[in-house]
C-alpha cells in the first residue's frame, strides 16, 4: 500500500511512517510538508492509497487542503489528524468528505484500530472526546424528538418512514428536519446525516 504522509514535523511524520510499517503487507511512504506539496504528490503517484493530513500546516490549513484533495483523489480516503479534537472540527472534516479523524492524542493502538476501520471501507469518529463536546456543545441544541428524527435521517430513511417508526404526520417530520438543518448549521440531510455520525446519533 501507499501511504501519503501530510505534516510539518518531520518528527511526527517518522512517527507515522514507523508505526504504519506495522501493518501487514509491503507499504510505500510519501511524505509532504504542507498542502501545496500533497497537492503535487498527487499528481506524481496515481496511486495512493491512504492520506494522513494535519489540519495545521504552513499555507493552507487541512480542512481546505481536504476539499481540494477530494477533487484531486476523490477515490483516495483522507483521514484527519488534529491536537484539536473539538466535535465542531471533527464534523466539518466529514462534511467535507474526510473519512476518519483521529486526535493525536490517541494511543498508538487506537490509531491503528482507526486506521484498519478505514482501510476496510468504514469511516471512524473518536469516541471519547467528541461524544463528551457533542453532548455539552451540540446536542443540547437539539430536543429528544430531533435527535430521534435525526437518527432515523441519518439511516436513509424518508420523511413518511421517520413518521410511521415515529408515531407522528408527515408534516410534523419535515417541521422538525428544518429545525434539524438550522441547529446543526447545514444544508441539506446528506449533511445532516453526516454531523449524526460525528455525534454518534447512527446506532439503533
Amino acid at each position: 500500500m501507499k501511504f501519503l504522509l501530510v505534516d510539518d514535523h518531520a518528527l511526527l511524520r517518522h512517527g507515522l511512517l514507523l508505526m504504519l510499517g506495522k501493518l501487514p503487507g509491503e507499504h510505500e511512504f510519501i511524505e509532504a510538508e504542507s498542502c501545496e506539496a500533497a497537492f503535487a504528490a498527487t499528481a506524481d503517484h496515481a496511486d495512493i492509497d491512504l492520506v494522513l493530513l494535519d489540519l495545521v500546516l504552513p499555507g493552507m490549513n487541512g480542512l481546505d487542503g481536504l476539499l481540494r484533495l477530494r477533487q484531486l483523489r476523490p477515490s483516495v480516503p483522507v483521514v484527519l489528524l488534529s491536537a484539536n479534537d473539538s466535535s465542531h472540527i471533527i464534523i466539518e472534516g466529514l462534511q467535507r468528505g474526510a473519512r476518519g479523524f483521529i486526535p493525536k492524542s490517541s494511543s498508538p493502538d487506537m490509531m491503528m484500530a482507526a486506521l484498519r476501520v478505514v482501510l476496510a471501507g468504514g469511516t471512524y469518529v473518536p469516541p471519547l472526546g467528541l461524544a463528551r463536546r457533542a453532548e455539552t456543545e451540540d446536542r443540547r441544541a437539539l430536543t429528544t424528538r430531533q435527535r430521534e428524527v435525526l437518527a432515523l435521517l441519518a439511516r436513509n430513511r424518508s420523511n413518511k418512514e421517520i413518521a410511521d417508526a415515529l408515531g407522528m404526520r408527515v408534516n410534523t417530520v419535515r417541521v422538525h428536519v428544518a429545525a434539524i438543518l438550522k441547529a446543526l448549521d447545514v444544508e441539506n440531510r446528506n449533511d445532516a446525516a453526516r454531523a449524526a455520525l460525528g455525534l454518534g446519533l447512527t446506532g439503533p
